[in-house]
């Protein structure tokens, strides 16, 4: 009577036991549960559990009960130890005494009775309860009616093992998601290579233990080039992106990296595909392990690596490499596009340089070479001039002195923009940063000549873009320029205002002798009828509208209006 009343008392236990793992979700908690119930509904003493790792073939202790705190994290192969013997048989196991094992973990426990029992999950073995009694406390001996009790609860134990595993499992890809987003939000908003891996960094490291840092190739070719450090960060200096760079060549860890795969080393000093290069500077920076996580973007060679180190020999798990692996490929793909990005911006750089480079030429076509025409279509008349009229002759070769003295003059003012003289500005200098009036008195200060003044007027001028002011300065230069060299003015007027709906208006006046307006302004041998064509075209780029008011005898007014 008495054994039935104990089995009944055993069961409504079992069921109670089954109703509490059955609530936690939570994996450590739960093992910790299952553990504590097991030896209650035995009435043993003390216990562990523990899950089986099929990767290394072996049992790693999760939880304990009453038991010594260096029990937990104890891994047991096949045959060593009570889990390594239930592991290898999958058969439950009781021992008079623990010190009958060939190997312990705990030999102070050797006088203790144990019962290793496995927990079993759809035909595979997931993991081994190990229960002792306490041999100070109690001689008791565990029977079969134990091992029945302790295997049905274990089929109980399992359901809540497996269903903890999915509840981590779903909790685990939530994570996942919100880190890929977090990831695609961070590194989305940064416009830089360097912005991009120090919003990376950032993220993914977030209160961890292991350095991190992103690097990229500059290749020469497959088999050698560069390594750059693009930034790193370490639990103790945290972020820094200041750029490195290490020889490469190619070498035994590239081929698994080509695949895409990851590289996982415990210690550099000991793997043989590790290159001496590598484990030098893993030397130098104290971090002996290291996992090479590959940057790649679909249809193109590898970019780069993220790389985790390890101030200690460390064995790397799925679950530590797992966050750097889901985002490798959005830093990958965001890498490629800024590099891309900054090329091209490399490329308008250049395009930049190639423009002002045209720019010049059009400036030296626009003034000097067109001196030289003229000084040219003179000199070769020069001499049958000469013959005819002595007279002639000599005012055509003051021409020529008159010409060359010019074109030096516009040399030197085009030299002075390409080599400044310091302390002077330039004259595209002070447009840039004090604007058209200050470099228009500068230039005219430069270049007065007492023969003919010019006179600057300012009437309610506002401020132009600095496109609109560089076309008018150098619409100035060219119109004041020729009002010297070919009307003999004695006064030019240069009158710079805003009119009431914002156009700008410009207006030179010089009081020589004139033109026909009729006739082409194509230049002739004594130079007259240079820089119109020049100034017109400045002026339709800009949408505006350029006219010339002249006749002979009676000087020229040109007047410039762009919106």
């Amino acid at each position: 009577m008495e054994t039935v009343e104990a089995l009944l008392r055993q069961q409504e236990v079992l069921r109670a036991v089954i109703e509490s793992i059955s609530s936690e979700l939570n994996l450590r908690p739960l093992l910790t549960r299952i553990v504590r119930h097991a030896c209650e509904l035995i009435g043993a003493d003390n216990g562990t559990i523990g899950l089986v790792d099929e990767r290394r073939e072996l049992v790693r202790t999760e939880a304990i009960w009453q038991m010594p705190e260096s029990e937990l994290g104890a891994e047991m192969p096949r045959g060593v130890g009570l889990a390594g013997k239930v592991f290898a048989t999958g058969e439950p196991l009781v021992l008079g005494r623990y010190g009958e094992l060939e190997s312990t973990t705990q030999p102070s426990l050797s006088a203790n009775a144990v019962i290793g029992i496995p927990i079993w999950w759809r035909e595979k073995m997931i993991g081994f309860f190990g229960i002792g009694t306490d041999a100070t406390r109690q001689s008791r001996q565990f029977d079969q009616r134990d091992v029945e009790t302790l295997t049905l609860f274990a089929r109980h134990a399992a359901i809540a093992i497996e269903n903890a595993r999915l509840y981590a499992a779903s909790e685990h890809a939530l994570e996942e998601m919100e880190l890929l987003y977090a990831t695609s939000t961070q590194i989305g908003t940064a416009h830089t290579t360097r912005e991009l891996v120090a919003a990376y960094l950032n993220l993914v490291t977030r209160g961890g233990r292991f350095a991190c840092t992103v690097t990229r190739y500059l290749r020469e070719s497959t088999e050698v080039g560069t390594v750059e450090v693009l930034g790193r960060w370490t639990p103790q200096d945290g972020l820094d992106l200041t750029p490195h760079h290490y020889p490469y060549h190619r070498d035994a860890l590239d081929e698994a990296l080509d695949r895409g795969e990851t590289l996982a080393i415990p210690d550099v000093h000991t793997d043989q595909r590790v290159p001496e290069t590598l484990r030098r500077i893993q030397a130098e920076s104290g971090r002996p392990a290291l996992a090479l996580i590959p940057l790649r973007v679909a249809g193109a060679e590898r970019l780069g690596h993220v790389i985790l180190s390890h101030s200690q020999i460390h064995d790397w798990t799925p679950v530590e490499l797992h966050p750097f692996e889901i985002t490798a490929q959005q830093l990958a793909s965001a890498l490629d596009s800024r590099l891309q990005q900054e090329r091209v911006a490399t490329q308008g750089q250049q395009m930049a340089i190639f423009e002002e480079r045209q720019r010049i030429a059009r400036d030296l076509h626009d003034s000097v070479t067109q001196l030289l025409f003229t000084m040219t279509l003179i000199a070769q008349t020069t001499a049958a001039a000469w013959k005819r009229n002595p007279d002639e002759g000599e005012r055509r070769v003051g021409r020529l002195v008159e010409l060359s003295q010019t074109a030096l003059s516009e040399m030197r003012a085009l030299l002075a923009e390409l080599r400044p003289p310091v302390p002077q500005p330039t004259g595209r200098e002070l447009l840039e940063t004090k604007g058209l009036v200050a470099a228009l008195e500068a230039h005219l200060a430069a270049t007065s000549d007492e023969s003919t003044p010019v006179v600057l007027k300012v009437q309610r001028y506002r401020p132009a873009t600095f496109v609109v002011e560089h076309a008018l300065y150098r619409i100035i230069q060219e119109a004041v320029a020729n009002a010297r060299k070919h009307a003999q003015a004695r006064q030019v007027s240069v009158t710079l205002s805003t009119l009431s709906r914002g156009t700008t208006r410009l207006v030179i006046q010089d009081d020589g002798c004139g033109f026909d307006t009729r006739t082409p302004t194509a230049p002739r041998a004594d130079g007259s009828g240079m820089g119109l064509s020049t100034m017109q075209e400045r002026v339709v780029k800009l949408g505006g509208t350029l006219t010339i008011d002249s006749r002979l005898g009676a000087g020229t007014r040109i007047t410039v209006r762009v919106a």
